[in-house]
Order: C-alpha cells, then sequence, then structure tokens
C-alpha cells in the first residue's frame, strides 16, 4: 500500500476546508492549499498498484466530502487522474471527467485570485486547460502508522473490489461485496467519474426492470438524499402514476437551490435519478409550471388563457400567500385543475432557485407530460392564431425540427391607468407594449418550454441538462439557441436570444399593469427573493424599484396585435367554468376584499406621509391620483 501527502512547490499541503470561511460562504470539502492548521484537514492520496494512473484522495479522517474547484460533484473518495508534471520529479493531477488540470494557486502569488483566495494562508483550487507550475505537485510519503484506522479500513476494502469494469457490473459487484454499506455508498460514489452515458443508462433500465437490483440499490442507499427523496417516490409513482393534487414541498427540499443552474451532477444518485427519469415514457402532451405569491386576483385568467390554449395540466407552487390565495388554490387542486405545490422554505433561501430544480430532478408527476412550460402568472404564451389554433397546433411546427427545448422571446406591456381588474382582464386593460427606445434589449429575454425528462433543472428563463446527455435547443423559428451574443451589448447567458423574432410565438409580460397595482408588487417584494411580511412603511417604497415603473408609465410603443389575443367572452367562458367549481368562487371574492384593502392601505400610507416620500414614490403617487 502505498500513501503520499500532496504539496505545491512552496511546500503547502492541498487540504480539504473543514468549516465556513472568514466571511461566512459556505466551502465546506473544497480541495484547497492552507498555510493555517484550523479550518482545514490534510488530504491523503493511495496508489493501487494495478492502477498506477489513478490516485484516490481522503480527508485525514475519511468522512469529508471533497470539491474540485466550483463543481459540484462531492466524495468522500474523490479519484484524479495522475501524469508526470511540467518539471522533474512533480506530477501533474487532473479531473476524470474532462481531464482539465487541478490548478493550485501558490500562498505567495500576489496575482489577483478572485473568489480563490480565501484567505492570504488559504487558496482554494481551480481547474484549468493547460498545466504549467501551478498544476504541479510532490509526493511525500505519508507513514503507514499516521494513518487513522478508519482510512486504512476504507483503503482496503478499495483495494480488494476496485477494477475498472462496466458501470453496472462494479455496482453490482459492490452492492454484493462484503462491505460496510457506509463504505459501499462511498465507493460506488466515488466510481461516478468513471461512468458513461451508457453505463448510466444500463443502471437505469437494470432498475427498472430487475426487482432484485432495485431492492438491492434501495436497502443500501435508503438514507441517501437523492434516493429517499427523488427516486424512491418516482418508483412509487411509475408504478399505477396517480398524480397528487397537493404536494409539500418542504425544507427538506431547499439544498436543491445549489443545484439550481448546474449542468453537472453532485453525486452517483443524483446521476441515477435524472438517468432513471429519462426512461420514462409521457403519456400526456402539455403542462405548465409557474410559482406564484400574492397573485390571487390573476390566477383564473391566466388558467383560463393557457387552458384555451390547450394546456392540460398546471403545477402551481405558492409560497408564504396572506392574501387569501391558498383557499383559491386548494380548491382548484381539489378540482384537478391544478396539482398546488406548497414551498415551504427555511432562511436564505431563494425560491425560484429550489423551485426549477425540484421540479426537474425530484417532481414525479411532471413526466407525465411530455413538455413543460415555465411561467409567472404575469407572463401569457401568446400564439399568432392566423397560424396556429393552439398549443398542439404550435408543437407540429416546433417539432418539425429535432428538439428537446424552445425559447420564446418576451415582451413587456406597458402599463395604463385602467385599475378594475375586478371587471376587466389584465389582457383587454393592457393593450400596448413599452417603446423600444424605453425597454431596450430586456425584449430579448426568453421564456422556455422544455421536454421534462431530459432535463435535470432550469433557470428562471432557460432549460438545464446534463452536460453528459445531448439537448437540442432552439428559438421558437427554429434557429439554435446559441446564446452567442457577439454583437450585442449583453452578457453570454442562455437566458437572452440571439435575436428576437415575433412572428409566431412569444411570451407576453404584463410585469407593468396600472399604478394603483404596482403598489400590491411594493408590497409583495419580489418573487426571487425569500418572502418577508412587512407592516405597510417607508421600507416598502424603494426609489430604485419605484423608478423601474415610472420610467416606462403609459410610454406606449406597437399596440398588441389582435390575432395574438383571446376575445373576452372566450376568456370569460373558462373563467366562469373555474369559478362555477366548488369554494372557487368564494375564495376568488376573498381576495378581492383582501386586495382592495391592501391596495387602500398603501395608498393611505402614501397621502399621509407624502413629505417623507423619495422623488420617484411622489412621481407614482401622482400618476394615481391623475
Amino acid at each position: 500500500m502505498q500513501a503520499f501527502y500532496l504539496k505545491n512547490s512552496e511546500g503547502s499541503y492541498l487540504s480539504a476546508i473543514t468549516s465556513k470561511d472568514h466571511y461566512g460562504r459556505e466551502q465546506y470539502g473544497k480541495i484547497c492549499v492552507a498555510s493555517e492548521e484550523h479550518g482545514v484537514a490534510k488530504i491523503i492520496a493511495f496508489c493501487l498498484n494495478r492502477y498506477p494512473g489513478i490516485l484516490f484522495l481522503f480527508s485525514e479522517d475519511g468522512d469529508l466530502p471533497m470539491l474540485l474547484g466550483d463543481r459540484p460533484f462531492a466524495s468522500k473518495i474523490f479519484p484524479v487522474g495522475i501524469e508526470g508534471g511540467y518539471s522533474p520529479h512533480t506530477v501533474s493531477l487532473y479531473d476524470l471527467q474532462d481531464h482539465s488540470w487541478i490548478s493550485i494557486p501558490p500562498l505567495s502569488t500576489e496575482a489577483d485570485l478572485g473568489g480563490l483566495r480565501v484567505s492570504y494562508g488559504l487558496h482554494l483550487c481551480r481547474m484549468v486547460d493547460q498545466k504549467l507550475s501551478w498544476e504541479e505537485i510532490s509526493l511525500e510519503v505519508a507513514e503507514y502508522n499516521s494513518i487513522s484506522a478508519n482510512l486504512k479500513d476504507y483503503f482496503l476494502y478499495l483495494n480488494e473490489v476496485f477494477d475498472r469494469l462496466p458501470g453496472l457490473q462494479f455496482v453490482k459487484r459492490i452492492l454484493e461485496s462484503r462491505c460496510p454499506n457506509d463504505f459501499k455508498i462511498d465507493i460506488i460514489n466515488m466510481y461516478y467519474p468513471f461512468l458513461g452515458v451508457k453505463d448510466l443508462n444500463e443502471i437505469s433500465y437494470e432498475m427498472q426492470n430487475s426487482v432484485d437490483f432495485r431492492k438491492d440499490f434501495v436497502e443500501v442507499f435508503c438514507d441517501d438524499y437523492w434516493v429517499k427523496n427523488a427516486l424512491n417516490p418516482l418508483l412509487d409513482w411509475q408504478e399505477n402514476r396517480q398524480g397528487r393534487q397537493i404536494i409539500e414541498c418542504n425544507q427538506v427540499f431547499d439544498v436543491l437551490q445549489k443545484h439550481f443552474t448546474k449542468h453537472e451532477f453532485s453525486s452517483f444518485t443524483h446521476a441515477v435519478n435524472c438517468a432513471y427519469r429519462r426512461i420514462i415514457e409521457p403519456r400526456k402532451r402539455t403542462c405548465v409550471v409557474t410559482t406564484v405569491r400574492n397573485e390571487g386576483t390573476s390566477i383564473l385568467e391566466w388558467l383560463a388563457w393557457h387552458r384555451k390554449l390547450g394546456f392540460e395540466h398546471f403545477f402551481v407552487f405558492s409560497n408564504n400567500n396572506d392574501d387569501g390565495s391558498d383557499a383559491l388554490l386548494q380548491a382548484l387542486a381539489e378540482a384537478n385543475v391544478i396539482t398546488w405545490i406548497k414551498n415551504e422554505m427555511g432562511n436564505d433561501v431563494r425560491p425560484q432557485a429550489k423551485v426549477c430544480n425540484y421540479t426537474f430532478s425530484s417532481l414525479p408527476e411532471i413526466l407525465d407530460y411530455e413538455w413543460a412550460l415555465l411561467l409567472d402568472v404575469d407572463e401569457f404564451l401568446s400564439i399568432n392564431r392566423d397560424s396556429f389554433k393552439n398549443i398542439h397546433d404550435l408543437l407540429k411546427w416546433i417539432e418539425r425540427n429535432e428538439v428537446d427545448a424552445v425559447g420564446f422571446n418576451w415582451q413587456y406591456t406597458c402599463s395604463s391607468n385602467l385599475m378594475d381588474y375586478k371587471k376587466d382582464f389584465v389582457t383587454k386593460r393592457i393593450q400596448y407594449f413599452i417603446n423600444e427606445d424605453v425597454i431596450g434589449l430586456a425584449n430579448n429575454l426568453i421564456k422556455s418550454m422544455s421536454k421534462p425528462r431530459y432535463m435535470i433543472s432550469s433557470g428562471a428563463h432557460y432549460a438545464v441538462w446534463s452536460a453528459k446527455y445531448h439537448a437540442t435547443y432552439r428559438l421558437i423559428q427554429g434557429d439554435i439557441h446559441r446564446f452567442a451574443h457577439n454583437s450585442g451589448n449583453y452578457s453570454d447567458d442562455p437566458m437572452w436570444a440571439d435575436h428576437n423574432h415575433r412572428g409566431i410565438a412569444n411570451v407576453i409580460h404584463y410585469h407593468f399593469k396600472s399604478a394603483k397595482e404596482f403598489l400590491l408588487r411594493l408590497y409583495r417584494g419580489d418573487v426571487l427573493d425569500a418572502y418577508s411580511d412587512s407592516p405597510v412603511d417607508m421600507s416598502l417604497f424603494k426609489e430604485h424599484t419605484i423608478d423601474t415603473f415610472n420610467q416606462q408609465h403609459m410610454k406606449y410603443g406597437a399596440k398588441i396585435l389582435e390575432n395574438y389575443l383571446f376575445k373576452e367572452y372566450e376568456l370569460q367562458e373558462v373563467v366562469d367554468q373555474l369559478l362555477s367549481l366548488p369554494k372557487v368562487d368564494q375564495a376568488y371574492q376573498q381576495i378581492l376584499r383582501i386586495t382592495d384593502d391592501r391596495v387602500t392601505n398603501m395608498l393611505n400610507f402614501m397621502l399621509e406621509n407624502q413629505e417623507q416620500l423619495g422623488h420617484n414614490a411622489k412621481q407614482l403617487l401622482k400618476f394615481i391620483q391623475e
């Protein structure tokens, strides 16, 4: 058995962080170099004689899951590749998944390291494409007697069972071995960097077709996060595909926010869960996913619009409504119009980050649908009805090419002073887009519809799939969505389209309605942030937020074309059907009463405190009074 400590050129040891950094940031498990003895654990590397090109990294006590750079994969046994270094008598280490090199910024460097410099005694490692001096490591022999008994046991089992076998064969070998369950879990998780798509697919099909394999796998991983909270519920649902009316998305799922827009897996079981989701065949066509908070006045119109378009079902997340919306959502769920997902969160959790990942990694019912569209309730998918009758007609156009996700351009509407949300639909009251000179590049943002079984997460605007797999992402007119904005003045981010196309379908974003209704947005706060139930006070009237409304108010651009809208009677017919369902009308009327009171309280506060209002808030009050 050979064991080594790893040192860079200046003699600093490769270590793993065991605590938060000086600024309270969570860096737990990240591989680093450190001169400090506190807050880190030295890394010990083992080498198997029969596989000299691989080093197996452990923290000194063997219990710390380690991570490379900003990559999500974490493992107590971290395998890396090893080659000769840039200088004699050194080696360089590389990630087995993409052969990028582990770069170790020396503690003495004066270079600007950005977030890699946790402190002047601790630098995070990073991944680079070329090996030079910062990628050099020296091996220092570790005394066998100094190694913990736990670590020796790990290595003895690893020496006994490790072989470069096909993925399914290796997993079966470990499940059937004499290793304790904890060791089985860690050794199987360690093997993830060696797995390819074919391996994951074979494991998934074996899980589906072999009762014995599924039983052994689930027993060993019974306490694993992904098996317990995602894969097991998926296997149960798959037996009869019985959809739930109301789902509790509790704080157990808060951890999902850290996987929000990651294209990589955090563990072997994360990968297996998502690979298994890929083999589920949908039986239905389309659904919509949304998140609401204190938006009860908009829900029925929004549902009616998209039901009229032909969408079959709606998954509605909510968090901390206090405008009466919960009673409405419950009534709609009991009538099987929606699946209501109650999102309970702890502190410092971003609702949208959690919801987007939960939908595509942990919600079984979404897999019954071939396509899922992510929208907010102030966003309405609008189809050119001269060319397409409904969403199914549009999909025939979209699917003329290979496609797994499609992006629709946004178009922001301009606010008006037509207030009466109790009598008129927003799609009737708001008739113009914002002038292009005012809105600028924002209309190049997209919202996306994707095939849920092929996605592992989502941003608010764009689909996210595993880097191990291929997905074809197009814009609505059929172009590949490249998000390479070489001629634009905005970032190379998939939330932006390369160009704006409006002849087929787009998402009308009724972000701004009337000036009075904007008071409700001020009260509600930003859906991207954690909810804060504040009394009506001066802190709600943020000048920057109000300025975004004032800048566009009644700055009319193009009129919304009639062939992209439903007639009022068409929507009213569907709304009336919804209102006729048990308890729906009662709940909706209560929402209107609460909303009226809230608008009145906000307006009265502004009138009573005019002198204390900022410049933009005074301008908003003037708009309301006009």
